[in-house]
């Protein structure tokens, strides 16, 4: 016996077209059988045959399903292939594959069976799922999956195959019975017309496909559930796949300020590039770290998010950082006006309470007061500076 159990391929984006495909198919169950069997009724009314071959019938009957075991190993699999699928394809384009992948294995179907056997219903979502899987075989073909496999009560465990070893193998299975002929009650041929077409469409639409290494690098992250477990060139691999994706960015950078190598440049383009997005969506700590190891240009961020960045340190406590962050604006000779004031009264403001730096504050307050003595800021600088001068003047 062999089983696929769980697939190594952490999906991109939330697959709700997949979450929401199950559940249809689960309540369709429920409304059209007794718990244990398809009501005859329901098969009559939304089954395909060979006199009842249109496209209401050939929706209606993938969502209809025989029994448990049926419904329970036909979502398990679209579950299994189709999060990852859904994930890089995204939910519309996903939905047209799974829909035309069913059509496409109903059509195999009637053309070769269902002619000679007319009054035979047809019925289930494996066409469409089998598409599904046809999909991952054009985008995942390396993509580990972990088989169970078992030979009575002595010999039994689990093993990683890739993806094109478990696709070829239930594939081949379906073309032998299919040969042979065999006449088990399973839909072969609808299972390779989906197939076929769910890999004719990935690669239609030109999908996106995984290389060895970021398949290794994914497999690697679904055990471990953290970047920092991956390698420079493991980050990288994923950032071509996922170009807008900040975390791996930010892991990249990180991973590649401890390389020999050091940091290389498309790794600096990318953090560069994203860094608005990595400022809103990533902690603050590690950005700022990867910010300030790079000794990017001047100008080579927007001072706007340096200054939000900075904003964000101090409210976690950590003003140390966010006063370097703020010096960096300051350095920035194209920096916005309203950045650069800010910066100077948050300067002023850290110096003074965070670290006693009474003098510093003091050259603050007074370059407010000179630059923008009718800023937002100028009033509150004129009261402090009163408050710093005098503590100054207090100490001995």
């Amino acid at each position: 016996m062999l089983l696929p159990v769980r697939s190594k391929n952490p999906p991109e984006s939330i697959p709700f077209a997949t979450i929401g495909l199950i559940l249809i198919n689960f309540v369709v169950y429920g409304c059209t059988s007794n718990g244990l069997e398809v009501n005859e009724s329901a098969v009559q009314r939304f089954a395909i045959t060979g006199h009842s071959f249109d496209v209401v019938h050939i929706f209606t009957s993938m969502f209809l399903h025989a029994d448990p075991f049926h419904i329970l190993g036909n979502m398990f699999f679209l579950y299994l292939f189709g999060f990852a699928v859904e994930g890089r394809m995204k939910s519309v384009k996903f939905l047209i594959l799974y829909l035309v992948s069913g059509a496409a294995g109903d059509a195999l179907h009637h053309v070769i069976f269902a002619q000679f056997h007319p009054d035979i219903p047809s019925f289930g979502a494996s066409g469409a799922i089998m598409g599904v899987l046809g999909a991952a075989l054009y985008m995942f073909p390396h993509a580990k999956v972990t088989m169970f496999y078992g030979i009575g009560y002595l010999w039994w465990g689990t093993t990683d195959w890739a993806m094109w070893c478990v696709g070829l193998l239930y594939l081949g299975f379906d073309v032998l019975m299919a040969l042979i002929g065999l006449a088990d009650g399973v839909g072969h041929y609808a299972h390779i017309g989906g197939a076929v077409a769910g890999f004719a469409i990935a690669a239609a639409l030109r999908v996106k496909r995984d290389s060895k290494d970021a398949s290794g690098a994914k497999a690697t992250l679904s055990e471990t559930k953290e970047y920092q477990t991956l390698t420079r060139l493991e980050l990288e691999s994923l950032h071509r796949l996922q170009p807008e994706n900040t975390e791996i960015v930010v892991n990249w950078v990180y991973r590649s300020m401890r390389d020999p190598a050091g940091v290389r440049q498309n790794c600096i383009d990318a953090f560069v590039r994203l860094f608005p997005k990595i400022v809103r969506e990533e902690e603050p700590g590690p950005v700022a770290v990867c910010l300030l190891s790079l000794n990017l240009p001047s100008n080579a961020v927007p001072s706007r998010y340096v200054g939000e960045l900075a904003g964000r340190l101090e409210r976690s406590g950590d003003n140390v950082t966010a006063l370097r962050l703020y010096d960096l604006i300051l350095a920035d000779p194209s920096a916005a006006p309203a950045d650069a004031e800010s910066a100077i009264f948050r300067v002023a403001m850290l110096s003074e309470s965070a670290m006693g730096n009474y003098a510093r504050a003091q050259i603050c307050y007074r370059e407010i007061l000179a630059k923008y003595p009718m800023g937002p800021f100028a009033e509150q600088a004129r009261t402090r500076l009163d408050y710093v001068t005098r503590r100054l003047a207090a100490t001995p």
